[in-house]
C-alpha cells in the first residue's frame, strides 16, 4: 500500500516536472522567435519571403475560414444571443442586457470559439507541416545552409495566426451580436433595434484593449504551440500525430485558462 502511494506521488511529481519544463521551453521558444523575427523583419530590407509567408498564413487561417466555418458558427451564436436578449430583457434594464451581451458574447465567447476553430483548423496543420519537414530532413537542411528556421518558418506562422485570431474574433463578435439583435427583432418586435444604439454607446476603451490583447495572446500561444511541437518531431513518422495531439491539447488548455483569468 505504501509502495503504491509512493509510486503514485512519484508519477505526479514526474508529470508536474515535465509540464513545467515544457511550458518554460515553450515560453523561451516564443520569446526567442518573436525577438529574432521582429529584429530581422524591421532591420533587413530583404524580408519579402517573411512577408509572403505571413500573408499566406493569414489567407489560410483567416480568410479561408470566414465563409464556410465562421459564418455558420456566427449564425448559430447569433440565434442563441437573440434568446439571451429576449430572456434577460424581462429581468433587467436595456443597458444591463447590452452590457451582459457585450461581456458574454463579444469578450468571452467569441475569442474562445475563434481560438478553438483556429486550433483545430490551422494549429494542427502547422504542427503536421513542420513535423513532416523535420522527418524529411528539410529543417536540418535549412540549418546546414545557415538559415534560421525560427525566423523563416516559425515567425511567419505565429504572426499570421495571431493576426487571423484577432481578425476572426472581431468578425465573429460583430456578426454574432448584430445577428442576435436582428433575430430578436424577427422573433419579437422591431423596437429591439434600440439595442444597436445602446450597444455602440456601451463599448469602453478598456474593454476594447482587453479584447485586442487577449486575442493577440491567444494567437501567439496557438502559433507557438503548433510550431514548438512540430519542431519536436525528430526521428519517426509516428511522432507527427503524437506531437500534433500535444499541440492541440496544450493550446486548448492554455486558451481556456487565459480566458478564465480574463473573465475573473
Amino acid at each position: 500500500m505504501i509502495n503504491q502511494l509512493l509510486q503514485f506521488i512519484d508519477r505526479i511529481g514526474y508529470s508536474t516536472r515535465q509540464t513545467i519544463t515544457t511550458e518554460l521551453e515553450l515560453i523561451l521558444f516564443l520569446s526567442t522567435t518573436l525577438r529574432r523575427g521582429t529584429k530581422f523583419f524591421f532591420q533587413n530590407k530583404h524580408n519579402g519571403v517573411i512577408k509572403n509567408s505571413i500573408v499566406t498564413q493569414i489567407i489560410f487561417s483567416g480568410i479561408d475560414s470566414l465563409i464556410p466555418t465562421m459564418l455558420l458558427v456566427s449564425i448559430a451564436v447569433g440565434f442563441s444571443a437573440s434568446q439571451f436578449i429576449l430572456t434577460l430583457q424581462g429581468y433587467g434594464s436595456e443597458q444591463e442586457v447590452v452590457n451582459l451581451l457585450i461581456r458574454f458574447v463579444a469578450l468571452v465567447l467569441s475569442p474562445l470559439l475563434t481560438g478553438i476553430i483556429i486550433i483545430c483548423r490551422s494549429g494542427s496543420a502547422v504542427a503536421v507541416d513542420i513535423g513532416n519537414m523535420s522527418i524529411n530532413k528539410e529543417i536540418e537542411g535549412l540549418e546546414l545552409l545557415g538559415i534560421d528556421v525560427l525566423i523563416y518558418i516559425a515567425f511567419p506562422r505565429i504572426v499570421g495566426i495571431a493576426i487571423s485570431q484577432l481578425t476572426l474574433a472581431v468578425y465573429f463578435s460583430c456578426l454574432s451580436i448584430i445577428l442576435g439583435i436582428f433575430f430578436s427583432v424577427l422573433l419579437e418586435s422591431s423596437s429591439n433595434f434600440k439595442y444597436f444604439f445602446i450597444l455602440i454607446a456601451s463599448l469602453s476603451p478598456l474593454e476594447l484593449l482587453a479584447f485586442l490583447f487577449k486575442n493577440i495572446l491567444f494567437g501567439f500561444i496557438i502559433g507557438a504551440n503548433s510550431c514548438f511541437h512540430g519542431f519536436r518531431v525528430k526521428y519517426s513518422v509516428t511522432e507527427v500525430p503524437q506531437e500534433t495531439q500535444q499541440a492541440i491539447i496544450h493550446s486548448l488548455v492554455a486558451i481556456f485558462f487565459i480566458n478564465a483569468l480574463f473573465a475573473l
